[in-house]
């Protein structure tokens, strides 16, 4: 009878082991999975009440984070939590607002810094609707740049346990905010009191690519979470689509601009870019796919709904029809139908049509152009017209038609202004529909 009792109990504790061995093989596959996923979706790990560590010794960081250049219009957005229609959603992105700042110095089993713990009463919150909250305040919050991607939570007695997790300690993450915080400053320095909003996007865009450089070689977060955020794109100058996005999304809103990031596709791949408010009206911003290897361009300033879709799809808005665990959504999607701060627009000229009327735009642009000592003249086309047709009509037989309006241009014109007739440089974009002709002066 004892032999049968003490080979059940070992059945027993093998059986125990085993289970142990299995839950814990689980708890870290959930845990690796993670890094496969952009750094902009927040997933959740569900974690024991008993794990969840009450009791760490956190370090108070410095909550003000950024500081407004414009003081008066300068501020944050607020969309992804105007956006929530849950009453315990809004409350955790509350919450969330004062834990992020207390981050501990100690490194857990992950290599990762636990945050402070939010508590939701009277509410089981499931993954899907945490992962909601803390997206919206990540989407209002670029700036928060230290937060990984995953969080923990458990659910007892009616109420939520969330737990987030950084990838700085409390003591490195304010080294690294003092230095955002400079170069934000820095790049903000560009603006002048009088610029208007096109001005103040214009240069902060412009600044922008000047610092920043794309990586190429990064393939996912594993790569290094600086490449997903604001920080690698304004501090080291080395980012991703998102970096680049939330980068801009930041320098426009404090210098008083309105703006926002934006989830799709380009050519396939998984992207990010930036919407963009003006005289209320709002337009498409992509700063990553105006950083060329040679200069910086601006075929994705400022563009229409129909001007972009040729070539981005925009994720539709968080719905019924959208699940909160696809973290393809957005927040905040309004039409883009202008064409009045349009790039092409302000600094060139939109072409719908060929003739007499054309011409007579051309050669005022190239006429204000000339007085201004601008060697850059742009133009799109749009419409039923074909690029074809436009580029062929202006620069056949060696750009004869072009030359000819130069030419007669000249007439009001004294040097240096005088425009060189005999040679010009032309870079085309089929796919844009854009043309631009660099010029040169007598």
């Amino acid at each position: 009878m004892k032999k049968v009792l003490s080979r059940f109990l070992i059945f027993v504790l093998l059986a125990l082991i085993a289970l142990l061995l299995v839950s814990g093989t689980m708890y870290f596959l959930k845990h690796m999975d993670k890094t496969s996923h952009a750094k902009n979706s927040a997933n959740g790990i569900e974690i024991f009440p008993s794990m969840m560590d009450r009791s760490a010794d956190y370090s108070r960081i410095d909550s003000e984070s950024l500081s407004s250049y414009d003081k008066e219009n300068g501020r944050l957005s607020t969309r992804g939590y105007d956006a929530l229609t849950d009453e315990n959603e809004k409350y955790l992105y509350e919450c969330l607002s004062e834990s992020i700042y207390r981050i501990s110095d100690e490194m857990d089993e992950q290599g990762k810094y636990k945050t402070g713990m939010v508590e939701v009463t009277g509410a089981e919150l499931d993954s899907g609707r945490i992962n909601t909250a803390i997206n919206a305040f990540l989407y209002d919050n670029p700036q928060i740049f230290w937060l990984d991607n995953y969080f923990g939570y458990s659910v007892s007695d009616n109420t939520t346990y969330v737990e987030c997790y950084s990838v700085l300690s409390g003591n490195q993450c304010e080294i690294y905010i003092k230095r955002f915080n400079e170069a934000i400053e820095k790049m903000l320095s560009v603006i002048e009191a009088d610029d208007g909003k096109y001005e103040r996007e214009m240069k902060l865009h412009d600044k922008l690519l000047e610092k920043c450089s794309y990586d190429h070689n990064v393939q996912s977060i594993e790569d290094g979470w600086e490449k997903f955020s604001a920080y690698g794109a304004i501090v080291d100058g080395s980012a991703v689509c998102e970096g680049y996005s939330k980068a801009m999304m930041i320098l426009l809103n404090l210098s008083g601009v309105d703006a926002v990031t934006v989830r799709g596709e380009g050519e396939n791949e998984r992207h990010m870019w930036n919407l963009v408010e003006i005289g209320g009206n709002w337009y498409h911003l992509d700063a990553t796919w105006d950083d060329d290897e040679n200069e910086i361009i601006h075929d994705f300033f400022n563009l229409t709904d129909e001007m972009i879709k040729s070539d981005h799809i925009t994720d539709p808005l968080l719905g019924d029809e959208v699940s909160a665990e696809d973290f393809s959504y957005n927040f905040f999607l309004p039409e883009c139908k202008s064409l009045d701060m349009n790039f092409y627009n302000i600094e060139g000229l939109i072409v719908t049509s060929l003739g007499e009327e054309t011409d007579n735009a051309i050669s005022n642009l190239l006429y204000n152009k000339a007085l201004a000592g601008e060697d850059r003249i742009y133009f799109q086309v749009t419409g039923e017209l074909s690029f074809e047709e436009f580029n062929n009509y202006l620069l056949d037989n060696g750009g004869e038609r072009f030359m000819a309006l130069a030419s007669g241009v000249n007439e009001y014109l004294e040097s240096p202004h005088r425009i060189n007739t005999s040679s010009c440089n032309t870079l085309k974009n089929m796919k844009r529909s854009t043309l631009r002709i660099k010029v040169y002066y007598e």
